[in-house]
């Protein structure tokens, strides 16, 4: 039994109609916003203008490109941000320098419920919530605006790279700051301190990268991807290659810096540090806490307080500042430090610096 339309229509087919008890057929259509409604005698001319306006809409460049329109916007309203997400992961991603710090981002992001919304529904409001529950979760200002960067990326490449007729969402809205710029410099006692702790490590190397680390003010990955062949300890210069602005830079080695290198012992791979960066950044935290517990028990026995910044909130990144500002209180201008670190304008410089009011005072004298 056919299906009935209406109380006096039923469906022959697909498009076309025939009133019950009558001998007339309706063809009914509507494509690209385009309704057509005619009554034939026969089924085989009903039939005819159907297929006929089918192939004439098909070959129809104009309306070719609608079809193809209203398809796509289709497909759109039904792709969530994470399938976005997870072909930026896939196709960009690796292309980068910061693949590694990217990836955790993008699978963090990928957790929220941001993630499970049509890319059609990411607006300020949507925008505004995934922030707040951020927020919730201790993020500064600096966290905020990386992953807002990061959305307002993928929307870009999802416009530029795939063609998807889209608009970036992050442009509805205020971008949070960058906050406070990081000072945190060694204080007086914590070199002396990690060092000790430091040499007490089962991987030897990482004594020895703190050292040059402060020397060089070069970064983590920098002096870990060094190999043997870019160090000239008799003109004590080191090349870096690969560095975080792709460019390769020529640093020189204090006296100290090259002493220590010449008496380091060679593995059996090519880089001068053979240490994975997981393991720095966990034989770091562990010497950080030894020390500080050392410290404590030491401040205890002498019947003195304790210093509550020292050996605190001290991060590996922060020997870059502390051997860049060493190298202005050694004496280098502005061309030359910049030289030494690959700081690429005075504000990124800057951040980097942190000279103490004490040793300007001196100066005055």
């Amino acid at each position: 039994m056919r299906k009935k339309t209406s109380q006096d229509e039923r469906i022959i087919e697909k498009n076309i109609t025939q009133r019950c008890g009558g001998y007339s057929y309706r063809v009914r259509m509507t494509v690209c916003g385009v309704r057509s409604d005619e009554n034939f005698d026969s089924l085989h001319d009903a039939r005819a203008f159907r297929d006929r306006k089918r192939a004439d809409l098909a070959l129809d460049p104009t309306m070719k490109l609608v079809l193809q329109s209203k398809s796509a916007k289709r497909a759109i309203s039904q792709m969530t941000l994470a399938v976005l997400l997870n072909r930026y992961l896939r196709e960009v991603t690796p292309l980068k320098k910061d693949k590694r710090a990217e990836t955790h981002r993008i699978n963090k992001l990928l957790r929220f419920p941001i993630a499970a919304l049509s890319i059609q529904m990411i607006d300020r409001f949507s925008l505004a919530s995934f922030l707040s529950t951020g927020k919730t979760e201790g993020w500064s200002s600096s966290t905020a605006r990386k992953y807002l960067m990061l959305i307002s990326a993928v929307f870009t490449a999802a416009s530029k790279k795939w063609g998807l007729a889209l608009t970036n969402p992050i442009g509805t809205i205020e971008i949070p700051s960058n906050g406070i710029a990081r000072s945190r410099r060694l204080l007086p006692g914590e070199y002396d301190a990690m060092l000790e702790s430091l040499k007490h490590c089962r991987n030897k190397y990482v004594s020895t990268l703190f050292i040059v680390a402060v020397e060089t003010a070069a970064r983590r990955g920098e002096l870990l991807k060094l190999q043997w062949k870019d160090v000239d300890l008799v003109t004590g210069t080191a090349l870096l290659k690969d560095t975080k602005n792709s460019e390769d830079r020529k640093i020189p080695l204090s006296s100290l810096a090259r002493s220590i290198l010449k008496d380091l012992p060679r593995s059996d791979c090519d880089h001068v540090f053979p240490i994975k960066e997981y393991q720095v950044r966990s034989a770091f935290e562990v010497a950080q806490h030894r020390a500080r517990k050392h410290y404590e028990k030491r401040c205890a026995l002498s019947g003195v307080t304790p210093d509550s910044q020292f050996l605190v909130d001290l991060r590996f990144h922060d020997l870059r500042r502390e051997g860049t500002t060493r190298l202005f209180e050694r004496g280098f201008d502005l061309m030359e430090v910049a030289a030494v670190t690959g700081h690429k304008t005075l504000g990124m410089l800057k951040r980097y610096t942190n000279l103490r009011a004490e040793d300007l005072a001196k100066k005055l004298i």
